[in-house]
């Protein structure tokens, strides 16, 4: 059982104003608080949308039902998961089961290595025994947070993108 504070759960009405922080500062980075975010919505609706997606309610095209769950400590939203319930052709490639955030005033501190050691569990209680989670090939403090909560490194792939880097592929097992 872990020490960490930190807690992963469903996104909630309360948690916009440190969203919409997160998404601002990882894209002053050039990075994505999630692929799946969509300021063009209001608050609630987004909310209700990101609920849906849990059960394969109004997903967009060539995406399967997940949980979108925010990393929070001490009352702050410190990052996110991604929790994919089963892998299309592309996550079975090169996005896997599992896509985890950390704002950049948070990194450092463990909270990656928890929140994709959460995730691990929350897969492991819907019954997935092998779960694959990637990262790109550059990103060392990915894959050191992967190789924490047991990832094997199976490959490293080319992107899809020839402007992306080469994916690390790690599976996880139960």
């Amino acid at each position: 059982m872990s020490e960490h504070p930190l807690v992963l759960r469903r996104l909630e009405l309360r948690d916009q104003d440190d969203v919409t922080a997160a998404v601002a500062e990882m894209a002053a980075e050039g990075e994505h608080w999630s692929y799946r975010y969509r300021g063009d919505l209001p608050w609630p609706d987004y909310v209700r949308l990101v609920r849906g997606w849990e059960d394969g309610i109004d997903l967009p095209e060539d995406f399967v039902a997940h949980a979108e769950l925010v990393a929070e400590v001490d009352g702050e939203v410190v990052g996110r998961s991604s929790i994919r319930w089963e892998l299309n052709d592309f996550l079975g490639r090169l996005g896997g089961h599992i896509g985890y955030a950390v704002r950049p005033a948070h990194r450092r501190q463990g909270h990656a290595t928890e929140i994709l050691r959460q995730s691990v569990q929350i897969l492991r209680d819907r019954g997935v025994r092998r779960i694959l989670v990637t990262c790109d090939d550059d990103n060392l403090a990915s894959a050191r947070v992967i190789e924490a909560n047991g990832g094997v490194l199976e490959a490293v792939v080319p992107h899809d993108d020839p402007d992306e880097p080469p994916r690390r592929r790690y599976w996880i097992s139960a």
